[in-house]
Formats: structure tokens, sequence, C-alpha cells
């Protein structure tokens, strides 16, 4: 979410400058959590009480943002319940849907709606596994003409709704980390609710592992972190399952837009779609452009005692010869059982790994599986599916410049095509979205009109601000909070209206 967000990069620029993290404090709304340690989880994670409490404040919290109390309680994330019971033959495959989510429990826009599926894809080995989408739909779907030299637009011969497909950033590692189950479906306003409102259409997958975590024949589906090409494969596959579901209604034609973890894998299905294999060969042609916003690359030397954990547990169930103690601290591998005990999300990670000294082994860069991480997960100096714009902040603690500048450099200088860098000065990780909005919703609707891009090649621009940068607020202060409750109307901006 949101919130969730903002708080891991303050926290992410507090720990770089060698501050402690806030005391985290809870909310005067307790809604529907009340979770508290086990002495033999205390034991286990050696907290101390102060710090026990924290933790347990963070997760009643991401546990408040759950609609319908999450995957372990919602019956729609169960593939024996409503499914067919024949296995899949083919990634894309429609498993089942939810033409209607009910809204009550989501903190969506009026007059959004609101769809979950869940259809076949495969992990990075090529097996075939369950993932879970959502569609955000608009009231009204935006209406493009059909440019072409000295004629005037035409309108299409139907109205359907134009695609974006979007890939969303680090949520967590676990089922409950799946933004189709987030109330404000974790990003609110900032990409989904922007793009449904200005008449686009949102396909997001949760990726692999998040949301559906138990397959059809029963087995466990573990989130393949950072694996590009593997999360790639989710977008794409969601996209598929959606057209089969819902092919009257969307556009063949789509943008793809992804941000942090999701602007790596946004960058890798323009890698996938550029391969000459071309599994994908039934959605290439209707890809209009990729926009990413601060790509996470070369992310675990920035911040190994956040992402080693993760990280570490979906290369143990892939290399049987990985450990996880080559990584970690005695200390660090039982704080990573703990997570998985609670199903911890992203800033309740980033706390309980929050000493680097005290969880992560020293000398953790120099195993052969820190290099195999990096060419799993990092986008650039490959062939790539145009055009695509980056869109990057100078100030980004979480996804820096410099990485992002860099790989961007070596990519054109091998791979020359349409691919711009647009900076925008004195902007984190999620401001340099919102400073930018503009600019991005202008490049989609070009996309789908059929405009070319303005600059040819690879080239780089800045987003000037309008007043002096330090003029500006720096990260939002406010988040969308859940008031669905009619003993809660006096919550709402309007009342009971």
């Amino acid at each position: 979410m949101k919130t969730a967000h903002i708080a891991l990069l303050c926290a992410v620029a507090t720990l770089a400058n060698g501050q402690m993290l806030p005391v985290p404090e809870g909310q005067s709304t307790s809604w529907n959590s009340s979770f508290k340690f086990s002495p033999e989880q205390v034991k286990l994670g050696q907290l101390s009480p102060g710090f026990a409490t924290s933790l347990e404040v963070i997760l009643n919290f991401d546990r408040t943002q759950l609609a319908n109390g999450g995957p372990s309680q919602d019956i729609f994330y169960n593939l024996t319940e409503g499914s067919s019971n024949i296995p899949p033959h083919a990634p894309g495959q429609v498993l089942k849907v939810e033409h209607v989510t009910n809204p009550v429990s989501y903190n969506i826009p009026a007059k959004t709606a609101l769809s979950r599926i869940i259809y076949s894809s495969t992990n990075l080995n090529g097996t075939l596994i369950p993932a879970s989408a959502y569609v955000l739909w608009p009231y009204k779907p935006k209406q493009f003409g059909l440019h072409s030299k000295g004629e005037p637009c035409r309108a299409p011969p139907k109205a359907k709704a134009p695609v974006v497909l979007w890939t969303h950033g680090t949520a967590g590692f676990y089922a409950d980390a799946a933004p189709s189950t987030h109330r404000s479906l974790f990003y609110g306003d900032i990409i989904p609710f922007t793009l449904a409102q200005a008449g686009y259409a949102v396909i997001a997958t949760d990726y692999a592992g998040l949301g559906v975590e138990t397959s059809w024949d029963g087995s466990f589906v573990p989130h393949q972190y950072g694996a590009r090409e593997a999360n790639a494969g989710d977008a794409l596959n969601a996209l598929r399952a959606v057209r089969t579901t819902f092919s009257d209604r969307i556009t063949d034609n789509y943008v793809v837009v992804g941000h942090s973890q999701g602007g790596s894998v946004s960058w890798g299905i323009s890698e996938v779609l550029a391969k000459d294999d071309q599994q994908y060969y039934d959605v290439e042609k209707g890809h209009l452009g990729t926009l990413t916003f601060s790509p996470g690359i070369n992310v675990l030397p920035q911040h190994p005692q956040f992402f080693l954990p993760w990280v570490g547990k979906f290369l143990s169930g892939v290399y049987p010869t990985f450990k996880l103690s080559d990584w970690l601290t005695p200390l660090g591998v039982s704080r990573t059982k703990l997570l998985t005990q609670v199903q911890g999300g992203q800033y309740f990670s980033e706390l309980l790994f929050s000493n680097a000294t005290e969880v992560v082994n020293p000398d953790w860069n120099s195993s052969y599986y820190a290099d195999v991480f990096s060419k799993l997960a990092n986008p650039g100096n490959r062939p790539y599916k145009g055009p695509m714009l980056i869109i990057q902040g100078t100030a980004d603690p979480a996804a820096l410049y410099n990485i992002t500048l860099a790989t961007y450099d070596s990519t054109c200088k091998t791979y020359p095509g349409d691919l711009e860098l647009m900076t925008v000065p004195g902007a984190g990780h999620f401001p340099a979205m919102d400073a930018s909005r503009q600019v991005w919703l202008k490049w989609i609707e070009d996309r789908f009109e059929g405009r070319p891009v303005e600059s040819k090649g690879c080239v780089k621009s800045a987003l000037e601000s309008f007043l002096p940068v330090e003029q500006y607020q720096e990260v939002t202060q406010s988040f969308f909070q859940w008031s669905g409750a009619p003993s809660w109307f006096a919550q709402l901006p309007v009342g009971s209206y």
C-alpha cells in the first residue's frame, strides 16, 4: 500500500544516514486484527518486549488492510472451491473468475468496478502454477482516434476499454501481500486509481505466490521474488486470461506500466517480447510501449538485510545446494523462520531485519548465488521491444539514480532503440510518479493514439519543476483509510452521502 511503501523508503533513508527507525504507533481504529506473538515466537526471534510490540503494531495494521480477511479467509483464493478440477495444460488459462467483486470491503474510487481472476502461469523452471490478478474497470472507457498522416482521427467501431498492464512494486513475500486482496489495491491513486479514472482497464497480476499459495495438486506455490522473467510471465499470462474472459470489454492493444520490483518486471516484459522464441506471440502484437518507474536494479548490495531473507528463501526453493545460512547469521535464519510463521509483509520484514550487523554474514556477496540472482533479477543490456520510457527520481533511496543511469547507458550502447530516460530532480521512489503524472498519462495516450515518440532513439530528458524543488512537499503524508462500516460513516469525506 501507499503508506507502507513511503514508510519503507523513509526507513531506508534513515538507516542509510545511520539513524534509528522510528517506533511504530497504532492507529485509533482497531478494525479486525489483534495479533500477539506467542512466547515461543518471541524466543525464536529474540525479541525484546518493546521490539515485539512495534512488530505487532505493523502486523496488525497490515492485516487490517486485507479485504475479506485476506487469502487465508477469502474463499476466492482457494482453488478447491468454485474452479475446474481439470488441471491446465498451458499458461494463461482461466481457472476461476469473480466477474463482479463485491467492493464493500475495498476502498476503490466511486464508480470504478473490480473483477478478480485466477489463471495458470509458469515459474522459473517452466512448471505450471496458479496465479491471481485483478481488473479495475473505468466507469467510461477512454476513447481514441486512429491517427494517420494527413487524415483526421476516426472513431473506433466499438467502444472497448483500453488496457494498461500494471506490474506492482515490492509488497511482500507471502500470500497476504497480494494487491488484489488489499483494500486500496496496494498503490491506490498513485497508479491504478488514476488510470481507471482516466478511462483505462487496469489488469494487474499479484505475481505467483502472492494471493494463491496452494496449487490444484495441493502443493505450495512460493513467490519467486525478483525472478524478472517469471514475474513478467505472470503479467502476460494474466493478460491472456483476462482477454479470454472479457474479450468483449477490452482492447487487444495495451501499454505496460511498472514500478520498482514491477519496474524491473515491466522492463523484463519488453525483453521477453523481443525474444526470437516468441512464446508470447499471441500478445506481442498488441504491445504499444512500456513505461518503467524506478526499476529495482542491483538491490541486494544496497540493502542486504532487507532483501537477503526473501531472496534466500526463493533461491533455496530453486537450488538445492543453496543454504540460507550462507547469507544470514543464526539470528537472521531464526527471524526468517519467524517471518514465515506470521507471514509478515514488507515493512514488518524491514523492521525485523533492520540491524544488518546482527542478521547478515559479512561475506555474503562472495557467494556464487549473489551473481546468480543478479542475472535473474536485473533488467537491461538485452534486446527489448520499444518504445520504452524510464522515469527515475534523482533522490530515490531505494532504486538509485546512478545505477539506473548506468544500466540505461550500457543498454543503449549495445541495443539502440526508442528508449528514453526522464529524470525527476529531487524526487524519491514514489514522488517521481506523482510529479510526472501529466507526462506519463500523455505518453500512454500517445501510444494508443498511434503517435510516434517525440524523440526517436535513445534520449535523455529531465522534468523541470515549476517552482524551486525545495519548496515542494517531499512525500505524501496521508493515505486511503477504509471506512466501510456503517458506524464509521463519519470518517468518510462526505459523511453518509
